[in-house]
């Protein structure tokens, strides 16, 4: 997800997090996969819910209130989804990346719209140079709705 090697209870939970996007599990699963890792000497909480915010918006509202306001701050999830903008740019997973920075940020977890934004123009000059306008359109409208939440901070 971000480059950094990660432990197999993290890969455990992200497995959990996509079966729940999925519809094949429900969040409780992996809500209480989270809640387990509290006290073990590797858990990084704002690791975990970048995964779950990135992943699983299910389980990221079932997991956020859980969360310090110091981890929170750690969330490195406008860099991650920045970075996976250039793979992931149709319609579901900008709507989706949308409504995840969104409820990040009335959540108390901060998001660099500009490291996004970044990431979104990265990905419409690449798509640039071979996609027709509708390939990009998706892409486009989550910079527009990036630009609008800038506005309102």
């Amino acid at each position: 997800m971000d480059g950094t090697i990660r432990s197999e209870r993290e890969e455990q939970f992200e497995e959990l997090c996509i079966s729940v996007d999925a519809d094949e599990m429900h969040e409780q699963e992996a809500i209480e996969f989270f809640e387990a890792q509290f006290g073990e000497a590797d858990f990084d909480a704002a690791q975990w819910l970048d995964i779950a915010l990135y992943y699983s918006p299910a389980v990221a509202r079932g997991i956020v209130d859980m969360v310090t306001p110091d981890d929170k701050a750690r969330s490195n999830i406008a860099q991650v989804i920045a970075d996976n903008l250039d793979i992931s740019y149709g319609e579901d997973e900008c709507q989706q990346f949308a409504e995840t920075i969104q409820f990040a940020l009335a959540n108390g977890v901060p998001v660099d719209l500009d490291v996004v934004l970044d990431g979104c123009h990265r990905a419409i000059d690449d798509l640039d140079t071979w996609a027709e306008d509708d390939v990009k359109e998706p892409l486009l409208r989550l910079r527009e709705e990036l630009l609008r939440m800038q506005g309102e901070q």
